[in-house]
């Protein structure tokens, strides 16, 4: 008999369907809704998505520029290719304009102009008893679980976390697996979860233990750091131009980064006698 297989996916990820420059980008946000009966999440995911998706779009308008007039050579000034340039600019910028448009109707009115946001409600609102809603009285014990385990200081938690939006989500995905005696798969790039190196992450140890104990020491816990190879996990079909353009939104989130600073040197307590 075949392992049940559950997946849950971090804020974050499905914030990326937003960045995405391409249809390949959003094809990946098809294959995920293929699998939505095997998908975990709750409401808190659901909140932070509504919560950062209009500064995404916003910053997508953005960085949609008009592209600028060319200089030319006076001398060519009258060549047809030099016509022909600026005809294709004056048609580029007109596609620009629309396509501002077409994310500002996003921002207005969502449930009518955002194919992404469609998606995602139709996902997080699913009849699904892996689906933590507002509703389910299950809540209130996954709330108590997890300001027990945040006070504690256990992961998944950021550096200086105040809030406790982490803990519920991990807390809920280890009762889906427990309840469904399943293997795991969690999407995420952040290091709530654990480490990346070399483009291959590794769960975090104590999350690991954890679900070793409270889960089972026969099913696996997984992280990925990139949703097209947890797709593939569960044996989705995802193309190298679906893969590659995941690639290009997360080349592009780091190189955004802004650049390290050199940490001020450690006092010693002679020093500051």
């Amino acid at each position: 008999m075949a392992i049940k297989k559950l997946i849950f996916v971090d804020t974050n990820i499905w914030l990326d369907f937003y960045r995405t420059r391409t249809d390949a980008g959003i094809k990946l946000l098809t294959h995920l809704e293929a699998i939505s009966d095997r998908l975990i999440s709750t409401y808190q995911v659901e909140m932070e998505f509504k919560k950062n998706r209009q500064d995404v779009i916003v910053e997508g308008i953005k960085n949609l520029k008009t592209p600028d007039g060319i200089q030319r050579p006076a001398l060519f000034s009258d060549a047809q290719a030099a016509k022909t340039l600026g005809k294709n600019i004056d048609n580029a910028g007109k596609q620009v304009k629309k396509m501002k448009d077409k994310m500002r109707k996003a921002l207005e009115n969502p449930a009518a102009h955002d194919p992404v946001y469609q998606s995602c409600q139709r996902i997080f609102h699913t009849n699904s008893a892996l689906i933590l809603t507002r509703e389910n009285p299950l809540r209130h014990v996954i709330r108590k679980r997890s300001v027990k385990r945040f006070l504690h200081g256990c992961p998944p938690r950021k550096k200086n976390e105040t809030a406790i939006g982490d803990s519920i989500n991990w807390e809920w995905v280890v009762h889906c697996a427990l309840t469904n005696n399943a293997e795991l798969v969690i999407v995420s790039r952040d290091a709530d979860y654990g480490v990346s190196y070399e483009n291959t992450a590794y769960i975090n140890d104590h999350l690991k233990h954890e679900f070793a104990e409270r889960v089972s020491k026969k099913r696996k816990l997984l992280l990925y750091n990139r949703l097209s190879d947890a797709l593939k996990h569960f044996k989705i079909a995802v193309t190298e131009q679906e893969a590659q353009e995941e690639e290009n939104i997360i080349q592009s989130a780091q190189r955004a980064l802004p650049a390290p600073t050199s940490s001020p040197p450690i006092l010693s307590l002679a020093d500051v006698i």
